[in-house]
């Protein structure tokens, strides 16, 4: 008998850790240097204090994403050897 391959890709929601250091004369005044960025993405921030390390996955915090949180859109999907959709989970039909 013959096998054939296949693959599942499924949507998750996980974290990331970004590591940095930031340039300072006190601890005090590095906080107030990371609060100035207003959380944003310390990836793309441009500072001169700022040194980029390590980034790394969490994949103990990441879970499945339900078709809710996608908007009915797929968050699981069977693909053949050649890349083709066999199925989806999607509510609106072949995404």
């Amino acid at each position: 008998m013959k096998k054939f391959n296949f693959y599942q890709d499924t949507k998750v929601i996980t974290w990331e850790r970004d590591h940095f250091t930031v340039e300072a004369e006190s601890y005090e005044e590095a906080v107030s240097i990371v609060r100035s960025w207003n959380c944003k993405d310390v990836t793309g921030i441009i500072d001169d204090r700022l040194t980029l390390g390590e980034s790394e996955s969490l994949p103990e915090y990441s879970e499945p994403m339900s078709l809710e949180d996608n908007d009915g859109y797929a968050t699981r999907e069977i693909f053949n050897d050649d890349n083709d959709s066999i199925l989806n989970n999607s509510l609106h039909g072949k995404d």
